[in-house]
């Protein structure tokens, strides 16, 4: 698939490859790429004009406190959200490429002159620019790129834990799937405590998320799964981006 758009002259901010393939679309993306490509073809087929729920819940402070430690809770997830083993060994590989080909892509991306960014300690303006950056009906992944390039490890740590109070117990959506998963791709691969800190807590918000679907999808596991294939996929790439690319297994439990 195609990045560019010749009717409005937007272009793909992270240039896939083009032997990535949808795959089989019933079955997890295999890498963070594949993922990618099917954000952008479900984007695609999107009507120009769509509806958003409502956000209601609102930011009231700048940061967030995280635990120091965790306690699984004792939920069993149905089968369709819990990724294989072998699929999660073969990701855990895919990441370090997937990493190192995205800093090379920051460390080669030229900021116009005229772009800039919301102030450093404005949430609230933080949260406007992230979801109407990614709104599904005109997606602006060019503009993420730039916010990626321009912003430093600090600036991305405090936006992980912005999302993650941001996000609601049910559902990931779009634009906190793709801003997540490129802002851990930009992080250094060794954090110090207070980071880990921020992305342990990430992890069980979308373990809670995932828990919540499987409850959900209760006895009606095969239509609800598909239904929500690419948000479970979403959720587990994140997951795992947390407990295998930082070595948080206990996280996994």
């Amino acid at each position: 698939m195609s990045s560019d758009d010749s009717l409005y002259g937007r272009r793909g901010a992270f240039p896939i490859p083009s032997d990535v393939a949808l795959g089989d679309l019933d079955q997890e993306p295999e890498s963070g790429e594949q993922y990618l490509l099917r954000v952008m073809t479900e984007a695609a087929a999107a009507p120009s004009f769509v509806a958003a729920s409502r956000i209601a819940k609102s930011v009231q402070k700048a940061d967030i406190l995280v635990k120091t430690d965790y306690q699984p809770d004792n939920v069993v997830l149905v089968d369709a959200v819990i990724p294989s083993e072998q699929w999660c060994q073969q990701f855990a590989k895919s990441l370090k490429h997937d990493r190192s080909r995205f800093k090379q892509i920051i460390r080669q991306t030229r900021l116009p002159e005229d772009f800039a960014l919301p102030e450093a300690g404005n949430s609230k303006a933080w949260r406007s620019f992230c979801y109407e950056t990614c709104s599904s009906s005109s997606p602006n992944d060019r503009r993420v790129l730039l916010s990626l390039a321009a912003m430093d490890q600090t600036m991305a740590i405090r936006l992980i834990k912005w999302i993650t109070t941001w996000l609601t117990s049910d559902r990931l959506w779009r634009a906190e799937g793709v801003w997540l998963w490129c802002l851990i791709l930009k992080l250094d691969e060794l954090l110090d405590q207070d980071d880990m800190h921020a992305l342990r807590e990430l992890c069980r918000r979308l373990k809670k998320i995932r828990e919540s679907i499987s409850l959900t999808i209760g006895h009606n596991v095969t239509d609800q799964a598909v239904h929500r294939s690419e948000e479970i996929a979403a959720l587990n790439i994140l997951i795992i981006s947390v407990t295998r690319g930082y070595g948080q297994l206990d996280m996994e439990k």
